[in-house]
């Protein structure tokens, strides 16, 4: 959900058809934004172990809001880099970064969402509004004469514009943590800049609140508790298992991996819903991976995971051996491979060092345990001495494979017999709404359609759009989509499918599955969204509509009339498998 016709924030997920979901998160981040018009928003702790989609929803935010263009909500996004710089240089690229992105929002210029303009341009930009380059004249002599004061100036002039304009500029501070350990004094000492503790202040703004993240979530609890209730905390969890089964079909469609209506809510299922393991485990290697049947899945999942050559495999076992490097104290291994088995079930901190017999006091446990979630290799538990897993099956998993055989000498062949068994043990767990359902086949098999080389004639019924000789595509992508009439309003489509050529046509799709329901209002309401787009699109453009069930003939005649075409369930039935 949440596409847009265009991204001037370039996201880092690539092409945006990856992104799917996170629409109970998107609505909150939109209340979010809502609330702080009257100043009811307080900033936002973001916490999202790595891999978990964080920065694709922080990024899509940004151009959701960018696209609404509503005057009093100006997005501002900027993501902490993992590099070091001094302190005056980071300030100099953060002030230049916030003017740069405000006007790029006000005058509704996408081009410069990724630039940081230079002081000059932003004088000039800003020459016929007195305010604006008075202050960007003032913080330019400052960084000439008082560089050492150039921070706490820099830090709130998000503040002091939304104060100025009436307006909010939401900040969505991305690894927020970096801003503890890449920033370095300007004296050339090397000495750490703590900046992140400079935000006492800033974080309690009204007028321009912040969205702070981070995917080092041990490290950024720290941070988080000496700014003491400065920040609402809001854990970033997998997808729902709706959008689980749509990541599943999205990837599918993206890399041409044929999926059944039986085993693309399986994948979800035994991957747990989470996004990452998802896309691995459909759009990795090997080519040959046969995800139509439940043993194929497992077999795929179980490459990606306990083999060396898997990509889940890969990426845990690298971070697992930084961390280690970093802990770099013995039985720490154990201490993780003993709180997997009893996931997710904390322990206390002496049952750890009793039942493992550890040859240490009980503080140097607690200081191994601490330096374990700093690493987020383990998770906090409801008290101060309690600790447990990450309450991540398939990270477990990965973990007994690669230490194991070194910590309990249990063999790799018994570790791989374990987790098939209890991946073969996950059936039916999902609860994917009907409707949800009917959306992904669809869109699926339009993709198959346009691969297949099929026409507008083989997928609707004869007599609608018989003979018809438009060509399915080929598509850039087929996804939900919002078309904003008025930063008020906006209209939603099921299915907008892009064509890739300029003089190729896109289609408009209307999804329903129903056994009963108001057919007819249903109808008219797609023919008033088909009116109210018409006058605003610059393509060639069909709008199709779709009813597994079928339609009434009132509905249907209704559908003619407005020139609107109606697939046929069985013809796109046919359509279920790739082109070899």
């Amino acid at each position: 959900m949440w596409y847009l016709d265009s991204y001037p924030l370039a996201e880092e997920i690539g092409d945006p058809n990856v992104f799917v979901g996170r629409e109970k998160e998107m609505k909150r981040l939109l209340k979010w934004a809502e609330n702080a018009k009257p100043r009811r928003s307080k900033s936002l702790a973001i916490l999202s172990r790595r891999k978990k989609g964080k920065t694709a929803l922080l990024q899509r935010f940004f151009n959701v809001l960018y696209h609404r263009n509503d005057p009093r909500l100006i997005p501002f996004y900027y993501r902490i880099p993992e590099a070091v710089q001094s302190r005056l240089d980071f300030t100099k690229v953060f002030y230049r970064r916030v003017l740069t992105q405000y006007l790029a929002f006000t005058t509704r210029t996408p081009s410069w969402v990724g630039q940081v303009l230079p002081m000059e341009m932003l004088v000039e930009l800003t020459a016929s509004d007195k305010d604006l380059s008075g202050e960007i004249r003032a913080m330019a002599a400052m960084f000439e004469n008082e560089p050492s004061a150039a921070w706490p100036y820099a830090q709130e002039v998000a503040h002091r514009i939304s104060q100025l304009k009436d307006v909010r500029i939401l900040q969505i501070l991305d690894e927020f943590q970096y801003m503890n350990k890449y920033i370095v004094a300007d004296d050339g000492s090397g000495r750490v800049e703590l900046l992140c503790h400079s935000y006492m202040g800033a974080a309690e703004s009204k007028y321009s609140p912040q969205i702070v993240a981070g995917s080092h979530i041990g490290w950024l609890e720290v941070i988080l508790r000496h700014l003491t209730a400065r920040y609402n905390r809001w854990r970033l969890e997998g997808l729902s298992d709706t959008e689980a089964v749509e990541a599943v079909y999205n990837y599918a469609a993206i890399h041409q991996v044929n999926v059944t209506e039986e085993t693309a809510p399986y994948v979800a299922e035994v991957c747990y819903n989470d996004p990452y393991y998802i896309a691995a485990t459909v759009g990795h290697h090997p080519e040959d991976k046969d995800l139509t049947t439940e043993e194929g899945v497992r077999e795929a999942l179980t490459y990606e995971t306990m083999t060396h050559r898997g990509d889940i495999a890969y990426v845990w076992g690298e971070y697992l051996a930084g961390a280690f490097d970093r802990v770099n104290k013995e039985n720490s291994k154990k201490i993780v491979l003993y709180l997997a088995k009893y996931e997710p079930e904390p322990r206390r901190l002496d049952q750890i060092r009793e039942d493992l017999k550890l040859d240490l006091t009980e503080q140097e446990v607690e200081d191994r345990l601490h330096k374990l979630v700093m690493a987020d290799i383990l998770a906090p538990g409801p008290t101060a001495i309690h600790y447990q897993g990450l309450g991540d099956r398939i990270f477990s998993m990965v973990f007994r494979r690669l230490y194991g055989a070194q910590i309990d000498r249990i063999s790799v062949d018994e570790i791989d017999t374990d987790f098939k068994k209890e991946l073969a043990s996950l059936k039916g767990r999902l609860s994917v709404q009907r409707g949800a359902l009917a959306e992904l086949r669809v869109r699926y098999r339009l993709l198959v359609a346009s691969l297949r080389g099929a026409t507008l004639a083989d997928l609707v019924f004869d007599g609608g759009g018989q003979g018809d000789p438009t060509p399915m595509g080929p598509f850039q992508g087929i996804r939900k989509a919002h078309f904003y009439l008025t930063h008020e309003t906006n209209v939603e489509i099921d299915l907008h499918a892009v064509s890739e050529n300029d003089d190729g046509t896109d289609l408009m799709i209307e999804v329903k599955d129903w056994d009963k329901g108001p057919q007819l209002e249903v109808v008219r309401r797609f023919v008033e969204v088909k009116t109210s787009l018409e006058g605003q699109l610059k393509r060639k453009t069909a709008f199709l509509f779709y009813s597994e069930s079928g339609l009434s003939d009132r509905a249907t005649a209704r559908l003619e009339e407005a020139g609107i075409l109606l697939l046929d369930p069985k013809k796109l039935a046919g359509f279920e498998s790739f082109p070899q």
